[in-house]
């Protein structure tokens, strides 16, 4: 998603807002400050102002945005907003409870697309209080929702039988303190969405290929920290990261179930999903983008005409988390990936195509691979002009340092764990074939290896011939460990670019 499309939704959420009834503020104060705001992000903000006693009215205000590379605009339209002085230093907000969202897409090599979008609000309660520079917003609604409510390709109207799609969500509630501070607008807020629905349904007027996804998200909630600069007026990440934007924040949820269903030429594919929780969670700054997704307790059954029989599998967790760079640096910097597979299982009746007898041991499965290092980018990755500078050949950056914390991989009663850490020298990209020359160690340790081997053998997986061949390969790196069936290995890299495996030179 774009920080254009963050600043959206952040603007949306900064109109929803209210705060307690303990400071000074008003109406023409948060007017200023909303306006300023959304401006920042490079939007046209317009709108008609009118005073009748303690109220300050807007009316046709617009946010406009133009498209990148000037392929069309987003505009956003509220008929009437009301910014009531309540007499005790607060102000309310009052909205309609309609307002509709339209994306016009026209790019030059391919059909243009006219959207509406209704977002739209029940039982909203809205309260600012604060100081023209640290304001407070509580917030809360019954429920929001986003639902499309017109579609239009090349001319041609898409009725909803064809396309339809909403997303709905509450209770809502929260609180948003925006305050500003040595040119930076920072933004804190904490944020519950109570249940969170999605239903989507699409299909090809002119054929029978259609499909559909709809679920919900139980106990959503979110809190996040902001700072933006005041004085730049942009939507390029790249352009506010290095005016000091930082971002810092977490969505939650405690229980999730999906289904979806496609069908083409003929067949259908479909199928379910839930998770006992989740997060994501992302950190970015001008130094560092940090990712975090999360989900536990998964459960996934699919039925396809290409699979012989329907897919089911669980697994206790999923995370994928990486940390990498984003401006251009002279000196290394830090990185980090980490995935984790764990507790995986799945049904018998597919361990029964490859294992009818149950020879192989069906104890969940978990991989893991946790890695850490040191990079030296050469460009910023969200500047898409630096990014288009590299020619294929040309990394974007250079590999330092790389640190293994942790692989596992542990299933069918074998397993595989192993540390390492080395560094890399740049200015030798001769002794392994065009990659920086490392040096450092590995550690490995196996359990279960050769029992394995022979189950494989039973199950006529592996011919006794290959089987010699792995083992005299395992000889080769592996030592014997102090338990039966392990085996442990060393793997170094030493200055002159020789691999030794447990003190063996093989490179």
């Amino acid at each position: 998603m774009r920080v254009s499309n963050f600043a959206m939704a952040a603007a949306s959420a900064a109109i929803l807002a209210a705060p307690p009834a303990w400071a000074d503020v008003t109406a023409d104060q948060v007017w200023a400050d909303l306006e300023a705001y959304l401006t920042s992000f490079g939007y046209e903000v317009t709108a008609e102002e009118s005073r009748s006693g303690d109220t300050l009215t807007l009316t046709e205000m617009t946010l406009r945005k133009p498209l990148p590379e000037d392929e069309g605009e987003v505009t956003f339209v509220i008929e009437q907003l009301a910014l009531r002085d309540q007499g005790d230093g607060t102000v309310a907000l009052d909205m309609p409870t309609t307002m509709p969202v339209q994306v016009n897409v026209a790019p030059s090599d391919d059909k243009s697309v006219d959207m509406t979008l209704d977002y739209t609000l029940e039982d909203m309660e809205m309260i600012i209080a604060g100081e023209p520079d640290d304001m407070t917003y509580v917030y809360s609604a019954s429920s929001l929702a986003l639902v499309l409510s017109d579609l239009v390709i090349d001319g041609e109207t898409v009725s909803r039988d064809d396309m339809a799609g909403q997303i709905s969500a509450g209770p809502v509630d929260g609180e948003t303190r925006v305050s500003l501070a040595d040119g930076m607008r920072e933004i804190h807020q904490q944020l519950s969405l109570g249940t969170v629905s999605y239903d989507f349904t699409g299909g090809d007027p002119e054929g029978d290929d259609e499909g559909m996804i709809t679920g919900t998200l139980e106990g959503v909630s979110s809190d996040a920290t902001t700072e933006l600069p005041q004085d730049v007026s942009t939507d390029n990440p790249s352009e506010l990261l290095q005016a000091g934007m930082m971002v810092d924040g977490a969505i939650r949820y405690t229980a999730g179930q999906s289904r979806f269903a496609m069908t083409e030429g003929g067949q259908t594919t479909s199928g379910e999903t839930s998770s006992k929780g989740g997060s994501f969670a992302m950190k970015m700054s001008q130094e560092s983008l940090d990712y975090d997704v999360r989900s536990m307790g998964v459960n996934i059954d699919v039925t396809s005409p290409d699979m012989p029989l329907p897919i089911s599998a669980q697994m206790d967790e999923m995370r994928l988390h990486f940390l990498t760079p984003v401006g251009a640096s002279e000196e290394p910097v830090d990185a980090a990936v980490n995935l984790t597979l764990a507790g995986f299982t799945t049904s018998d009746m597919i361990w029964s195509i490859f294992d009818p007898k149950g020879i192989l041991p069906r104890d969940p499965a978990t991989v893991v691979i946790d890695l850490a290092g040191k990079v030296t980018p050469k460009v910023d990755i969200l500047d898409p002009k630096q990014m288009e500078s590299l020619d294929g050949s040309t990394p974007p950056g250079e590999l330092n340092a790389l640190t293994l914390n942790n692989l596992t991989i542990d299933a069918a009663g074998a397993q595989i764990t192993g540390q390492g850490d080395f560094t890399f020298d740049n200015t030798d990209l001769q002794s392994f074939d065009g990659m920086p020359r490392p040096e450092g160690v590995l550690n490995l340790q196996m359990s279960g290896a050769n029992g394995l081997i022979d189950k494989l053998i039973e199950m006529g997986f592996v011919s006794e011939q290959d089987a010699m061949g792995a083992r005299m390969m395992m000889s080769m790196f592996a030592v014997p460990g102090s338990e039966p069936d392990t085996l442990t290995s060393k793997i170094e890299v030493n200055e002159q670019g020789h691999v030794l495996a447990n003190g063996q030179r093989i490179k």
